[in-house]
């Protein structure tokens, strides 16, 4: 069972808790205040000017903490995976339907000038692979279909294939984010320093 400082807070001597009094800035409020009450139950007089100069220092270290907890990237720690689904869906919805839209208007690809494809003949491939090898077939091969996935109605399937493997990731590091916030805060609650 974890001990907490309002259990050992009694426990503590006379120099120990002056020692919480007098480094206020290190530890937290509930720890100082149970080591005040503590002292005064023990008949030990703590003057006014140090009480006063231990609350401005716990009210200095406060609005530094608030401060701390809210910039833009805690925001969004806060927010969590809730932002993080919908970029995903945003993502997804805007790729799904540019590529409907794309599907549905594109015509059809124009036919080669020449009336036929070069690289459908087996002469010049046939001379690819005599001056480039066979390398040189598979490279030109992968750059004629690669430049195709951008045309017509491949580009509808390209953008839709590119959204959804974007939302999936966005998704992903949303889980992946939140998982580590969780598991930081059960960290450092498990591992929470006595009385700091």
């Amino acid at each position: 069972m974890n001990e907490t400082f309002y259990t050992r807070i009694p426990t503590l001597s006379n120099s120990e808790l002056l020692g919480y009094i007098h480094n206020s800035s290190k530890y937290k409020f509930e720890a100082i205040e149970a080591a005040v009450i503590e002292l005064r139950k023990r008949g030990v007089n703590i003057s006014n000017e140090e009480l006063l100069s231990i609350q401005e220092s716990l009210y200095q270290k406060k609005i530094a903490k608030n401060f701390l907890d809210f910039p833009p990237n805690r925001i969004i720690d806060k927010i969590g995976i809730s932002f993080y689904n919908l970029l995903s869906v945003i993502i997804l919805a805007i790729g799904l339907g540019s590529s409907i839209i794309i599907y549905l208007t594109a015509e059809p690809t124009p036919l080669n000038p020449l009336g036929y494809d070069p690289l459908n003949t087996k002469k010049y491939l046939r001379e690819l692979e005599v001056y480039g090898g066979k390398m040189n077939v598979l490279a030109t091969e992968f750059m004629q279909w690669f430049d195709g996935l951008w045309h017509g109605r491949s580009l509808a399937f390209t953008v839709g294939i590119v959204s959804t493997v974007l939302a999936f990731l966005v998704w992903f590091i949303g889980i992946h984010l939140q998982t580590n916030l969780d598991t930081e805060s059960q960290y450092e609650a498990d591992h929470k320093d006595i009385g700091s």
